[in-house]
């Protein structure tokens, strides 16, 4: 069977839910005899199965083709202080994900998160891969460094799917697919994803085809100095994106303007836990707090200015915010569009759309997924 007419034929009906063969036929290019001989091949290897029947035409009605039943994918996320796992079905539907928080400071262990998938498979932990969508520069539990703690997750996630493949996906690159599969950017070829976490990270589909980068690190740009005299930043050097709009620069400034008494709302929290974090951050801003609120419209106005130039460069229709610091809501997101439209040559920014991803991480979820898919579906096809 050819590997590609294989392939596309499944991530067809993926993607657009039952086919006829006919029609099939017709999406892909080549001979309905073609198309038949296929779905016998993938039939047996339990990647489809026979589906409704379609609405008449006028003629006989014809039987379709929809994924098989056996299609079972497990999807994993794990951020800077949550964990959020789920299975889910050939029409990449599943229940709510078990959500297991963390400590940001000590950072996820591998036990947790295997656990959290452990729980989401619960009896039945035959799946064909495991999608697993991993924070960039996160350190785990025990002082894992972050190629220690993937290595660490994958070997353990692996145990516990009963040695089913595990895909690893960048939280951006996998939040993206998501988005693109049935999120704000649904069936859009030309899309930029931005991600605000414990650094800044982006993705971006140019006519379709999403980047990766000569060495799989495309879309770092938290380490691109914006500032020549701004304050310091954990990769030793200054000014740089992260260190304005990153979590850890969030919660030293939140804490200053704590101490300092300037905002009495963090202040408040403070004083009531001994700690501060972005939860804290995000129920001030919506309070209206002056001090929260202006962070949040710093934050927005810096990554916005930051997302003018890829707007520039990848001239998508439209633009996604997310990541833990999106919490920070509307007045982030406005002051992210006001920088790009000012900011972004106007030719290129007439008609961009830039909106806030779902909360939840249900975009990164569906976007390791099909990571996950994409290469369990090859994988059958080949026999490898």
């Amino acid at each position: 069977m050819t590997r590609s007419v294989g392939d596309s034929l499944v991530r067809l009906l993926r993607d657009k839910g039952p086919r006829t063969r006919s029609q099939l036929a017709e999406e892909l290019g080549i001979s309905r005899t073609s198309v038949s001989s296929e779905v016998v091949a993938l039939e047996s290897a339990g990647l489809v199965a026979e589906g409704p029947v379609a609405p008449s035409s006028g003629g006989r009605r014809s039987t379709t083709v929809r994924l098989g039943p056996a299609v079972r994918l497990a999807t994993v996320s794990v951020g800077e202080s949550r964990i959020r796992a789920s299975v889910l079905d050939a029409g990449l539907a599943g229940p709510r994900p078990v959500t297991v928080d963390v400590d940001g400071d000590a950072g996820p262990s591998a036990e947790q998160v295997g656990q959290a998938l452990r729980t989401a498979l619960g009896a039945d932990r035959s799946v064909l891969a495991v999608g697993l969508s991993l924070a960039p520069d996160l350190r785990g539990g025990g002082g894992l460094s972050p190629t220690g703690l993937e290595s660490a997750l994958v070997e353990e996630l692996t145990n516990v799917a009963g040695g089913s493949p595990v895909v690893v996906e960048g939280a951006a690159r996998a939040m993206a697919r998501g988005e693109r599969q049935a999120g704000l950017a649904r069936g859009l070829d030309n899309v930029v994803v931005v991600r605000i976490g414990a650094t800044v990270t982006t993705a971006a589909y140019v006519d379709g085809h999403l980047g990766r980068g000569s060495e799989g690190q495309a879309g770092a740009v938290g380490h691109v100095r914006v500032d020549e005299f701004g304050p310091a930043c954990v990769c030793g050097s200054s000014g740089c994106l992260d260190s304005f709009v990153s979590v850890r620069a969030l919660h030293d400034q939140c804490l200053a303007a704590a101490r300092s008494g300037r905002s009495p709302a963090l202040a408040a929290a403070l004083e009531s836990s001994g700690a501060i974090g972005l939860p804290d951050l995000a129920a001030a801003v919506t309070a209206g707090d002056p001090v929260a609120v202006q962070v949040a419209r710093d934050v927005g106005r810096r990554v916005g200015e930051a997302v003018a130039g890829l707007v520039a460069f990848a001239n998508p229709s439209t633009v996604v915010v997310g990541g833990p610091v999106a919490v920070l809501g509307p007045h982030l997101l406005n002051e992210v569009r006001g920088a790009v439209y000012r900011r972004a040559p106007a030719r290129l920014v007439a008609g961009v759309n830039v909106e806030m991803s779902a909360p939840g991480d249900r975009a990164a979820l569906l976007g390791a997924a099909l990571a996950a898919g994409d290469h369990a579906f090859s994988a059958i096809v080949t026999g490898s």
